[in-house]
Protein backbone atom coordinates (compact mmCIF):
# COMPACT_ATOMS: atom_id res chain seq x y z
CA UNK A 1 0.00 0.00 0.00
CA UNK A 2 1.51 3.29 -1.09
CA UNK A 3 1.28 6.41 1.05
CA UNK A 4 -1.00 9.10 -0.43
CA UNK A 5 -0.54 12.83 -0.08
CA UNK A 6 -3.27 15.38 -0.84
CA UNK A 7 -1.60 18.44 -2.37
CA UNK A 8 -4.75 20.58 -2.17
CA UNK A 9 -5.64 20.66 1.53
CA UNK A 10 -5.67 24.15 3.11
CA UNK A 11 -2.83 23.12 5.43
CA UNK A 12 -0.61 22.08 2.51
CA UNK A 13 -1.40 25.21 0.49
CA UNK A 14 -0.53 27.35 3.52
CA UNK A 15 2.62 25.51 4.65
CA UNK A 16 3.58 22.25 2.92
CA UNK A 17 7.03 21.92 4.49
CA UNK A 18 6.15 19.82 7.59
CA UNK A 19 4.35 17.33 5.34
CA UNK A 20 7.28 17.26 2.92
CA UNK A 21 9.63 16.45 5.81
CA UNK A 22 7.42 13.57 6.91
CA UNK A 23 7.23 12.20 3.37
CA UNK A 24 11.00 12.38 2.84
CA UNK A 25 11.41 10.32 5.99
CA UNK A 26 8.63 7.75 5.65
CA UNK A 27 7.38 7.77 2.05
CA UNK A 28 9.90 9.40 -0.31
CA UNK A 29 7.91 8.11 -3.29
CA UNK A 30 4.18 8.61 -2.72
CA UNK A 31 0.87 8.84 -4.52
CA UNK A 32 -0.43 12.39 -5.04
CA UNK A 33 -4.12 13.23 -4.66
CA UNK A 34 -6.23 14.44 -6.38
CA UNK A 35 -3.70 13.88 -9.17
CA UNK A 36 -3.22 10.37 -10.48
CA UNK A 37 0.53 10.84 -10.10
CA UNK A 38 3.64 9.82 -8.19
CA UNK A 39 5.38 12.37 -5.96
CA UNK A 40 9.16 12.38 -5.52
CA UNK A 41 10.37 14.18 -2.40
CA UNK A 42 14.09 13.57 -1.73
CA UNK A 43 16.78 15.74 -3.29
CA UNK A 44 18.81 12.94 -4.90
CA UNK A 45 15.70 11.34 -6.40
CA UNK A 46 14.36 14.66 -7.70
CA UNK A 47 17.71 15.43 -9.37
CA UNK A 48 17.77 11.92 -10.86
CA UNK A 49 14.31 12.45 -12.39
CA UNK A 50 15.28 15.84 -13.84
CA UNK A 51 18.65 14.63 -15.17
CA UNK A 52 17.22 11.68 -17.11
CA UNK A 53 14.70 12.76 -19.76
CA UNK A 54 15.10 9.38 -21.43
CA UNK A 55 13.45 7.83 -18.34
CA UNK A 56 11.28 10.76 -17.26
CA UNK A 57 9.98 12.50 -20.35
CA UNK A 58 8.38 15.93 -20.60
CA UNK A 59 6.40 14.85 -23.67
CA UNK A 60 2.72 14.29 -22.98
CA UNK A 61 2.80 16.01 -19.60
CA UNK A 62 0.84 19.05 -20.75
CA UNK A 63 -2.13 16.97 -21.88
CA UNK A 64 -1.89 14.94 -18.69
CA UNK A 65 -2.40 18.12 -16.66
CA UNK A 66 -5.28 19.20 -18.93
CA UNK A 67 -7.03 15.86 -18.35
CA UNK A 68 -7.16 16.59 -14.61
CA UNK A 69 -9.24 19.73 -15.12
CA UNK A 70 -13.00 20.17 -15.28
CA UNK A 71 -14.27 18.45 -18.46
CA UNK A 72 -15.70 21.77 -19.70
CA UNK A 73 -12.21 23.29 -19.55
CA UNK A 74 -10.78 20.23 -21.31
CA UNK A 75 -13.06 20.89 -24.30
CA UNK A 76 -11.54 24.37 -24.73
CA UNK A 77 -7.91 24.26 -23.54
CA UNK A 78 -5.86 27.45 -23.35
CA UNK A 79 -3.06 25.94 -25.42
CA UNK A 80 -3.81 23.43 -28.17
CA UNK A 81 -0.23 22.57 -29.13
CA UNK A 82 2.21 20.56 -27.00
CA UNK A 83 5.18 21.88 -28.99
CA UNK A 84 6.81 24.13 -26.39
CA UNK A 85 9.93 24.22 -24.22
CA UNK A 86 8.13 22.72 -21.23
CA UNK A 87 6.38 19.73 -22.85
CA UNK A 88 8.96 18.43 -25.34
CA UNK A 89 12.14 16.35 -25.32
CA UNK A 90 15.21 16.66 -27.57
CA UNK A 91 15.64 17.26 -30.43
CA UNK A 92 12.50 19.46 -30.60
CA UNK A 93 13.14 20.91 -27.15
CA UNK A 94 16.71 21.80 -28.16
CA UNK A 95 15.49 23.68 -31.26
CA UNK A 96 12.78 25.56 -29.37
CA UNK A 97 15.13 26.55 -26.58
CA UNK A 98 17.66 27.81 -29.09
CA UNK A 99 14.99 30.06 -30.62
CA UNK A 100 14.41 32.00 -27.40
CA UNK A 101 17.71 31.61 -25.55
CA UNK A 102 19.26 34.67 -27.22
CA UNK A 103 16.94 36.91 -25.20
CA UNK A 104 18.22 35.41 -21.94
CA UNK A 105 22.02 35.38 -22.41
CA UNK A 106 24.08 37.19 -19.74
CA UNK A 107 24.76 40.03 -22.19
CA UNK A 108 21.09 40.39 -23.12
CA UNK A 109 20.03 40.34 -19.46
CA UNK A 110 22.68 42.91 -18.52
CA UNK A 111 21.25 45.26 -21.16
CA UNK A 112 17.86 45.07 -19.38
CA UNK A 113 19.17 46.31 -16.02
CA UNK A 114 18.54 50.00 -16.65
CA UNK A 115 14.99 49.39 -17.88
CA UNK A 116 14.13 47.02 -15.01
CA UNK A 117 15.39 49.58 -12.49
CA UNK A 118 13.35 52.34 -14.13
CA UNK A 119 10.17 50.23 -13.84
CA UNK A 120 10.95 49.33 -10.22
CA UNK A 121 11.66 52.99 -9.37
CA UNK A 122 8.36 54.08 -10.90
CA UNK A 123 6.42 51.66 -8.67
CA UNK A 124 8.46 52.43 -5.56
CA UNK A 125 7.71 56.15 -6.09
CA UNK A 126 3.98 55.37 -6.03
CA UNK A 127 4.32 53.19 -2.93
CA UNK A 128 6.12 55.98 -1.06
CA UNK A 129 3.09 58.23 -1.47
CA UNK A 130 0.97 55.82 0.61
CA UNK A 131 0.75 54.78 4.24
CA UNK A 132 -0.30 51.24 3.36
CA UNK A 133 0.40 49.19 0.25
CA UNK A 134 0.08 45.69 -1.15
CA UNK A 135 3.51 44.42 -2.18
CA UNK A 136 1.96 42.04 -4.71
CA UNK A 137 -0.35 44.51 -6.41
CA UNK A 138 1.99 47.51 -6.21
CA UNK A 139 5.33 45.94 -7.18
CA UNK A 140 5.67 42.15 -7.32
CA UNK A 141 3.03 41.75 -10.06
CA UNK A 142 3.54 44.79 -12.33
CA UNK A 143 7.37 44.70 -12.47
CA UNK A 144 7.89 41.26 -14.12
CA UNK A 145 4.68 41.50 -16.17
CA UNK A 146 5.86 44.78 -17.69
CA UNK A 147 9.34 43.40 -18.40
CA UNK A 148 8.17 40.21 -20.14
CA UNK A 149 5.50 42.13 -22.09
CA UNK A 150 8.18 44.49 -23.43
CA UNK A 151 10.46 41.54 -24.27
CA UNK A 152 7.62 39.85 -26.17
CA UNK A 153 6.78 43.11 -27.90
CA UNK A 154 3.19 43.43 -26.65
CA UNK A 155 1.54 46.42 -25.02
CA UNK A 156 2.67 46.56 -21.35
CA UNK A 157 -0.23 48.88 -20.49
CA UNK A 158 -2.42 45.77 -20.67
CA UNK A 159 -0.47 44.22 -17.78
CA UNK A 160 -3.62 43.87 -15.63
CA UNK A 161 -5.14 41.69 -18.36
CA UNK A 162 -1.89 39.73 -18.77
CA UNK A 163 -1.77 39.03 -15.04
CA UNK A 164 -5.45 38.01 -14.89
CA UNK A 165 -5.01 35.69 -17.87
CA UNK A 166 -1.83 34.28 -16.35
CA UNK A 167 -3.42 33.65 -12.95
CA UNK A 168 -6.41 31.94 -14.56
CA UNK A 169 -4.01 29.74 -16.53
CA UNK A 170 -2.09 28.49 -13.49
CA UNK A 171 -4.98 28.35 -10.99
CA UNK A 172 -7.50 26.42 -13.10
CA UNK A 173 -7.53 23.71 -10.46
CA UNK A 174 -8.41 20.04 -10.58
CA UNK A 175 -11.77 18.34 -10.99
CA UNK A 176 -15.26 19.80 -11.04
CA UNK A 177 -15.64 23.57 -10.69
CA UNK A 178 -18.65 25.84 -10.26
CA UNK A 179 -20.38 27.11 -13.38
CA UNK A 180 -19.34 30.70 -12.72
CA UNK A 181 -15.70 29.75 -12.22
CA UNK A 182 -15.65 27.70 -15.44
CA UNK A 183 -17.19 30.56 -17.42
CA UNK A 184 -14.67 33.02 -15.95
CA UNK A 185 -11.71 30.82 -16.93
CA UNK A 186 -13.11 30.14 -20.43
CA UNK A 187 -13.70 33.87 -21.00
CA UNK A 188 -10.14 34.58 -19.88
CA UNK A 189 -8.76 31.92 -22.24
CA UNK A 190 -10.74 33.28 -25.20
CA UNK A 191 -9.52 36.82 -24.54
CA UNK A 192 -5.91 35.70 -24.24
CA UNK A 193 -5.98 33.60 -27.41
CA UNK A 194 -7.71 36.35 -29.39
CA UNK A 195 -5.23 39.00 -28.24
CA UNK A 196 -2.15 36.97 -29.09
CA UNK A 197 -3.52 35.66 -32.39
CA UNK A 198 -3.97 39.28 -33.45
CA UNK A 199 -0.48 40.11 -32.13
CA UNK A 200 1.01 37.31 -34.23
CA UNK A 201 -0.89 38.43 -37.32
CA UNK A 202 0.30 42.02 -36.83
CA UNK A 203 3.89 40.87 -36.34
CA UNK A 204 3.77 38.89 -39.59
CA UNK A 205 2.64 42.06 -41.36
CA UNK A 206 5.31 44.19 -39.66
CA UNK A 207 8.23 42.07 -38.32
CA UNK A 208 10.13 43.35 -35.26
CA UNK A 209 13.10 42.35 -33.14
CA UNK A 210 11.54 40.80 -30.04
CA UNK A 211 10.68 37.39 -28.62
CA UNK A 212 7.56 37.01 -30.77
CA UNK A 213 9.68 37.88 -33.80
CA UNK A 214 12.21 35.20 -32.76
CA UNK A 215 9.46 32.58 -32.59
CA UNK A 216 7.94 33.59 -35.91
CA UNK A 217 11.34 33.31 -37.55
CA UNK A 218 11.52 29.82 -36.09
CA UNK A 219 8.22 29.02 -37.77
CA UNK A 220 10.00 29.61 -41.05
CA UNK A 221 13.39 28.15 -40.15
CA UNK A 222 12.24 24.79 -38.86
CA UNK A 223 9.09 24.45 -40.91
CA UNK A 224 7.65 22.47 -38.03
CA UNK A 225 6.15 25.27 -35.93
CA UNK A 226 2.50 25.95 -36.62
CA UNK A 227 0.71 29.12 -35.57
CA UNK A 228 -0.72 27.16 -32.63
CA UNK A 229 2.83 26.16 -31.62
CA UNK A 230 3.97 29.79 -31.65
CA UNK A 231 0.84 30.89 -29.78
CA UNK A 232 1.47 28.27 -27.09
CA UNK A 233 5.09 29.36 -26.70
CA UNK A 234 4.08 33.02 -26.35
CA UNK A 235 1.47 32.18 -23.71
CA UNK A 236 3.95 30.07 -21.74
CA UNK A 237 6.63 32.76 -21.89
CA UNK A 238 4.17 35.34 -20.59
CA UNK A 239 2.99 33.11 -17.75
CA UNK A 240 6.44 31.85 -16.73
CA UNK A 241 7.95 35.30 -17.24
CA UNK A 242 5.81 36.87 -14.55
CA UNK A 243 4.69 34.18 -12.10
CA UNK A 244 8.20 33.14 -11.04
CA UNK A 245 9.52 36.60 -10.16
CA UNK A 246 6.21 37.71 -8.65
CA UNK A 247 6.34 34.76 -6.24
CA UNK A 248 10.04 35.29 -5.52
CA UNK A 249 9.39 38.88 -4.44
CA UNK A 250 6.31 38.09 -2.35
CA UNK A 251 7.77 35.00 -0.69
CA UNK A 252 11.02 36.87 -0.04
CA UNK A 253 9.44 39.81 1.76
CA UNK A 254 7.03 37.58 3.71
CA UNK A 255 9.99 35.48 4.86
CA UNK A 256 12.01 38.54 5.87
CA UNK A 257 9.17 39.86 8.00
CA UNK A 258 9.47 36.61 9.98
CA UNK A 259 13.26 37.11 10.19
CA UNK A 260 13.83 40.77 11.16
CA UNK A 261 17.56 40.31 11.76
CA UNK A 262 18.00 39.26 8.13
CA UNK A 263 15.97 42.26 6.98
CA UNK A 264 18.15 44.59 9.05
CA UNK A 265 21.34 43.09 7.59
CA UNK A 266 20.05 43.47 4.04
CA UNK A 267 19.20 47.13 4.62
CA UNK A 268 22.70 47.68 5.97
CA UNK A 269 24.58 45.68 3.34
CA UNK A 270 23.00 45.34 -0.15
CA UNK A 271 25.91 43.09 -1.19
CA UNK A 272 24.07 40.32 0.69
CA UNK A 273 21.08 40.50 -1.69
CA UNK A 274 22.23 37.90 -4.28
CA UNK A 275 22.85 35.32 -1.53
CA UNK A 276 19.52 36.21 0.07
CA UNK A 277 17.73 35.59 -3.27
CA UNK A 278 19.28 32.12 -3.56
CA UNK A 279 18.22 31.34 0.00
CA UNK A 280 14.63 32.46 -0.68
CA UNK A 281 14.60 30.27 -3.80
CA UNK A 282 15.72 27.33 -1.66
CA UNK A 283 13.72 28.04 1.50
CA UNK A 284 10.35 29.07 0.03
CA UNK A 285 10.74 29.21 -3.74
CA UNK A 286 8.15 30.09 -6.38
CA UNK A 287 7.73 26.54 -7.74
CA UNK A 288 6.39 23.59 -5.77
CA UNK A 289 6.65 20.74 -8.24
CA UNK A 290 7.26 19.83 -11.89
CA UNK A 291 5.72 17.17 -14.13
CA UNK A 292 7.26 14.26 -16.04
CA UNK A 293 6.10 10.95 -17.56
CA UNK A 294 7.83 7.61 -16.98
CA UNK A 295 8.94 6.13 -20.31
CA UNK A 296 9.33 2.66 -18.80
CA UNK A 297 8.93 0.89 -15.47
CA UNK A 298 11.47 2.59 -13.22
CA UNK A 299 12.43 2.05 -9.58
CA UNK A 300 13.13 4.92 -7.19
CA UNK A 301 13.77 4.50 -3.44
CA UNK A 302 12.62 0.90 -3.70
CA UNK A 303 9.28 1.76 -5.34
CA UNK A 304 8.56 0.74 -8.94
CA UNK A 305 6.75 3.43 -10.92
CA UNK A 306 4.90 1.90 -13.89
CA UNK A 307 5.51 2.99 -17.47
CA UNK A 308 3.48 6.02 -18.63
CA UNK A 309 2.77 7.13 -15.06
CA UNK A 310 2.85 10.85 -14.32
CA UNK A 311 5.76 11.65 -11.99
CA UNK A 312 5.95 14.93 -10.08
CA UNK A 313 9.37 15.82 -8.64
CA UNK A 314 8.59 18.09 -5.68
CA UNK A 315 11.43 20.60 -5.96
CA UNK A 316 10.22 22.52 -2.88
CA UNK A 317 10.71 19.35 -0.82
CA UNK A 318 14.11 18.63 -2.37
CA UNK A 319 15.24 22.11 -1.35
CA UNK A 320 14.51 21.30 2.31
CA UNK A 321 16.22 17.88 2.27
CA UNK A 322 18.70 17.69 5.19
CA UNK A 323 20.79 15.21 3.21
CA UNK A 324 21.70 18.11 0.88
CA UNK A 325 21.15 21.23 3.03
CA UNK A 326 22.28 21.15 6.68
CA UNK A 327 19.61 22.46 9.05
CA UNK A 328 17.29 23.03 6.04
CA UNK A 329 14.44 24.70 7.92
CA UNK A 330 16.73 27.51 9.08
CA UNK A 331 16.60 30.63 6.90
CA UNK A 332 20.19 31.83 6.46
CA UNK A 333 20.97 34.55 3.90
CA UNK A 334 24.70 33.74 4.15
CA UNK A 335 24.23 30.00 3.64
CA UNK A 336 26.76 28.35 1.36
CA UNK A 337 24.71 27.40 -1.68
CA UNK A 338 24.65 23.72 -2.55
CA UNK A 339 22.65 23.39 -5.73
CA UNK A 340 19.00 24.15 -4.99
CA UNK A 341 16.57 23.06 -7.72
CA UNK A 342 14.12 25.98 -7.53
CA UNK A 343 14.67 26.64 -11.25
CA UNK A 344 14.79 22.95 -12.14
CA UNK A 345 17.82 20.97 -13.25
CA UNK A 346 19.22 19.46 -16.42
CA UNK A 347 18.06 20.26 -19.95
CA UNK A 348 14.86 21.94 -18.73
CA UNK A 349 16.62 24.30 -16.31
CA UNK A 350 14.57 27.51 -16.45
CA UNK A 351 15.76 29.59 -19.41
CA UNK A 352 14.47 32.72 -17.69
CA UNK A 353 16.37 32.19 -14.42
CA UNK A 354 18.89 35.00 -15.14
CA UNK A 355 16.01 37.42 -15.80
CA UNK A 356 14.22 36.44 -12.59
CA UNK A 357 17.42 36.89 -10.58
CA UNK A 358 18.02 40.32 -12.16
CA UNK A 359 14.46 41.48 -11.47
CA UNK A 360 14.66 40.17 -7.92
CA UNK A 361 18.00 41.82 -7.20
CA UNK A 362 16.90 45.21 -8.50
CA UNK A 363 13.51 45.10 -6.78
CA UNK A 364 15.02 44.15 -3.42
CA UNK A 365 17.77 46.78 -3.80
CA UNK A 366 15.15 49.48 -4.31
CA UNK A 367 12.93 48.18 -1.50
CA UNK A 368 15.75 48.12 1.07
CA UNK A 369 17.27 51.38 -0.10
CA UNK A 370 14.16 53.52 -0.39
CA UNK A 371 11.27 52.16 1.65
CA UNK A 372 10.96 53.06 5.34
CA UNK A 373 10.44 50.21 7.82
CA UNK A 374 7.17 48.34 7.22
CA UNK A 375 5.19 45.57 8.83
CA UNK A 376 2.42 43.21 7.81
CA UNK A 377 -1.18 44.20 8.25
CA UNK A 378 -3.01 41.85 10.68
CA UNK A 379 -4.49 38.68 9.21
CA UNK A 380 -3.33 35.37 7.74
CA UNK A 381 -1.31 35.16 4.55
CA UNK A 382 -3.47 34.21 1.57
CA UNK A 383 -1.75 31.76 -0.80
CA UNK A 384 -2.78 31.03 -4.39
CA UNK A 385 -4.34 27.54 -4.68
CA UNK A 386 -1.87 26.29 -7.27
CA UNK A 387 -0.34 22.83 -7.14
CA UNK A 388 2.72 23.70 -9.21
CA UNK A 389 3.45 27.24 -7.98
CA UNK A 390 3.73 28.80 -4.52
CA UNK A 391 2.86 32.46 -4.25
CA UNK A 392 0.76 34.95 -2.34
CA UNK A 393 -2.52 36.45 -3.53
CA UNK A 394 -1.71 39.62 -1.62
CA UNK A 395 0.74 40.96 0.96
CA UNK A 396 -0.74 44.03 2.67
CA UNK A 397 1.93 46.12 4.42
CA UNK A 398 1.96 49.28 6.52
CA UNK A 399 4.76 51.82 6.91
CA UNK A 400 5.99 52.61 10.38
CA UNK A 401 7.30 56.04 9.49
CA UNK A 402 8.02 56.92 13.13
CA UNK A 403 10.46 54.05 13.53
CA UNK A 404 14.16 54.55 12.81
CA UNK A 405 15.37 52.81 9.66
CA UNK A 406 16.43 49.25 10.42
Amino acid sequence: MHRTFNVFTPEVIENPYPQYAELRESAPICRLEPYDAWGVTRYDDVVHVLKHPELFSSSGTFQARVRMQDERLQREPLIISEVNVISTDPPIHTQLRKLISGAFTPRAIARLEERVRAIATEHIDRILAKDTFDLMEDLAVPLPVTVIAEMLGVDPSLRADFKRWSDDAVNAGIGRLGDGEVEHILRSRREMRAYFREALAERKRRPREDLIGDLLRGEGEYGALTEDDVLGMVVLLLVAGNETTTNLLGNGIATLLDHPDALRRLREDPALIPGFIEEVLRYDGPVRMLTRRATQDVTLAGITIPKDSIVMPIVASANRDPAQFPDPDRFDITREQRGHVAFGHGIHFCVGAPLSRLEGRIAFEEIFRRLPPFSREPGPLMWNPSVSLRGLKSLPLRFDRSAPAA
